[in-house]
């Protein structure tokens, strides 16, 4: 039986799958969210998960693809940017979708 623990440790391709299916899931919400009302704050809700989805997956991705050769020759300024897009695009994204969440409720109470 597998523990939790180990689960964390051991599945992190699983929790890493299961952390992209609820984005894509959250981004197509939002989208058809968007089509269904037009409101400014569903558009900023799906600009927010699809910005989540891609640093999520910038996040799985770059420790195959930028090894320590390929930031060495793209020099310190890159290896600058690689470090902090991450994080600008998670606070980013998250910050979308909440003032998303609350633009489309205060667009709904409006109309």
């Amino acid at each position: 039986m597998i523990h939790s623990t180990e689960l964390v440790q051991q599945g992190s391709l699983i929790l890493d799958a299961a952390g992209l299916l609820g984005l894509g899931l959250l981004t197509l919400g939002a989208i058809r969210l968007n089509r269904v009302h037009h409101s400014w704050g569903a558009t900023l809700m799906g600009w927010g998960a699809a910005t989540l989805l891609a640093a999520r997956i910038f996040v799985l991705l770059a420790p195959h693809y930028l090894t320590r050769d390929v930031l060495g020759q793209l020099g310190y300024a890159f290896i600058c940017v690689t470090s902090v897009l991450p994080i600008l695009m998670l606070t980013g994204g998250f910050a979308c979708i909440v003032w998303g969440l609350w633009g489309h409720e205060r667009w709904l109470n409006e109309e």
